[in-house]
């Protein structure tokens, strides 16, 4: 039973993964690091105009950061409310057996699903 809720819960967490793009904010971040690493350290910069733009590029950085830890609490949700329902699922998941099934499956049905939908 746990290797079939293992399954849809991997199943969940590829569709949220890939429906919330969580790549692309993570790049988003990245990119905003950037441009807030290069501000600081640019001379011909003026402190004014710093002090202007480097609470906006935290205020971007915490957003996106905050998007980001959203999507890994809802799931992480989705392994817990399966615990709930069917007890011991945690413990399998973080074996090395429940380990690499779910790696398999989430790559394997991220690999499928972009085959199909010519993503």
């Amino acid at each position: 039973m746990n290797h079939l809720i293992l399954f849809i819960s991997c199943l969940f967490s590829v569709e949220i993964f890939i429906r919330s793009k969580y790549i692309s904010l993570v790049n988003l971040t990245i990119k905003v690091s950037k441009k807030a690493i290069n501000t600081i350290s640019n001379k011909n910069i003026s402190d004014h105009w710093k002090e202007d733009i480097i609470p906006k590029y935290s205020f971007q950085m915490m957003k996106y950061s905050t998007q980001m830890l959203i999507i890994i609490f809802l799931i992480i949700s989705i392994f817990v409310i399966a615990n709930k329902f069917f007890g011991g699922f945690l413990a399998f998941t973080f074996s090395w057996h429940g380990i690499i099934e779910s790696i398999l499956i989430a790559f394997s049905y991220a690999y499928i699903r972009k085959l199909i939908l010519n993503e």
